[in-house]
């Protein structure tokens, strides 16, 4: 039986019409100003095939989030805006796929696709039930499964909680989380707690299964290797090679006596390679001329006294004490024979 459910509590469609609105005359009350009545109305026809209808020009009635217009067949999972109020429409037994698809294209939906799984980003994320071929976009805020009609993937049956588990995206992709009791499988094995879903990854929630979707991650930048790493690193060092100045500074020269005048040569002046030149003579210092003897002025030939006499040096060489001794003598000669 479908049934509507609005704030929390459940009403079951009965064959025929169910006017929704506000006011008199309506069959389930959604909040809002009473003077505007009937807005909605669901009839039943058959078992399970729900229309939709404005009850009038001026109703504001949206299904999925579009304005509805023309009377629109409801499905399971649609949600109806009255008011400004969320219904929600489920069916507790879910009518047969081929309704929605044919059976060849419910076939290639639920063919896995061979080789390894592709990662996913997270965008584009979205569920086809491989039942009815119904699509669920999968939202920023994620997606959730339950058997209760506030559920985003309404699972009508007994096994499935009424918050079974949920789908979100996550910086790696779509995450599926168990929530229930009973389980949820993916690709036939058993859910543990949480598992970032695959391309193309079949998910089973009771006895309903669900093909996921979604855009394909970006490849990852490819990792340097280690000699592509060490690349720049060996071509940095260039500064602490640039000075070459133990290998470029010429060999010591040989053993010498520093040249006094002369300025050496810079340490560039000679390649390094090249063989050391043969080293120059020391030059000679210069010889400094000696400077003049200058002759003592021989003293006047006047008389001088013995004093001076005995200080003069005689041209010749003569010792200046021979000449006292000869001066003495002849002046002893002389009185002694002037006194005879």
């Amino acid at each position: 039986m479908p049934v509507i459910q609005v704030k929390d509590k459940q009403h079951s469609l009965k064959p025929g019409q169910t006017k929704i609105g506000t006011g008199a005359g309506v069959d389930v009350t959604v909040p809002g100003d009473a003077s505007l009545g009937v807005q909605a109305i669901f009839e039943l026809t058959g078992e399970t095939q729900v229309v939709i209808r404005r009850a009038n020009e001026n109703a504001k009635v949206k299904v999925n989030g579009v304005a509805l217009v023309d009377p629109t067949p409801l499905m399971h999972g649609d949600k109806v805006e009255v008011g400004g109020t969320d219904v929600l429409f489920s069916e507790d037994k879910k009518v047969g796929a081929t309704q929605f698809v044919s059976a060849s294209d419910v076939a290639a939906i639920a063919a896995k696709r061979s080789g390894p799984a592709r990662a996913t980003a997270a965008t584009g994320g979205r569920l086809v039930s491989l039942v009815d071929g119904k699509e669920y976009q999968i939202p920023a805020a994620g997606i959730t499964f339950g058997r209760e009609a506030g559920s985003d993937v309404v699972v009508a049956q007994p096994e499935v909680s009424r918050r079974h588990a949920t789908i979100a995206p996550d910086a790696g992709g779509y995450v599926l989380t168990d929530l229930s009791t009973n389980g949820v499988w993916v690709n036939g094995n058993r859910l543990q707690g949480s598992q970032v879903l695959a391309r193309a990854d079949v998910v089973r929630v009771g006895n309903e299964e669900f093909r996921f979707y979604a855009d394909v991650a970006a490849a990852k930048p490819a990792t340097p290797t280690p000699a592509a790493a060490s690349a720049p690193i060996a071509a940095t060092p260039a500064p602490a090679a640039a000075p070459p100045a133990p290998a470029a500074a010429p060999p010591p020269p040989a053993p010498a006596p520093k040249p006094v005048a002369s300025t050496p040569a810079p340490a560039t002046a000679s390649p390094p390679s090249a063989p050391p030149a043969r080293p120059a003579e020391p030059p000679t210092a210069p010889k400094v001329p000696a400077a003049p003897s200058v002759k003592k002025k021989e003293p006047p030939t006047a008389p001088v006294p013995v004093a001076a006499a005995a200080t003069a040096e005689k041209k010749g060489g003569i010792p200046n004490v021979v000449w006292l001794i000869v001066v003495i003598i002849v002046i002893g000669v002389t009185y002694y024979l002037a006194k005879g």
